[in-house]
């Protein structure tokens, strides 16, 4: 009898956005691609990281579920927008980007069940974009700690 090998487990721990591109907006940010392209290539993937409770939010959950990645350790901030990245590109093509500041990942919370996942993973990546706001530092350092 042949058994599979045990999917690598990897965790993306930071900002989620929204990059607002001149033809139209893509999911982003950096620790979100890493889990997307780990998923893509047969990893369990997980994204750690908060949304606003906003239309932008809402369709960052959408866009999690049509692409097969878990949305359990998204949580939403009642409060703060989600994050957006405006780009801009200059005459010769050269990209200009506007980092939205006090957004949902900035308030990221140091959840139970994302200490469970991070202790059971094989690889981390953790955004340091998210990790500007005190808190979310806090937050992150709190996490790969009780890891």
């Amino acid at each position: 009898m042949t058994t599979q090998p045990r999917r690598k487990i990897v965790v993306g721990v930071g900002e989620l956005l929204w990059d607002l591109l001149p033809d139209g907006k893509q999911l982003g940010g950096a620790t979100t691609n890493f889990a997307y392209h780990a998923h893509a290539l047969g990893a369990e993937a997980w994204v750690v990281s908060q949304v606003g409770n906003d239309r932008l939010g809402e369709e960052i959950l959408e866009r999690f579920q049509v692409l097969g990645l878990p949305a359990d350790l998204v949580t939403v901030d009642p409060l703060a927008p989600t994050g957006t990245v405006s780009v801009e590109l200059s005459a010769d093509g050269q990209p200009r980007f506007t980092i939205q500041e006090n957004v949902a990942w900035d308030n990221l919370p140091a959840t139970q069940a994302g200490h469970e996942v991070i202790s059971r993973a094989d690889a981390a990546c953790f955004g340091s974009l998210a990790q500007r706001s005190p808190g979310a530092r806090a937050a992150i350092r709190a996490l790969r700690l009780r890891a």
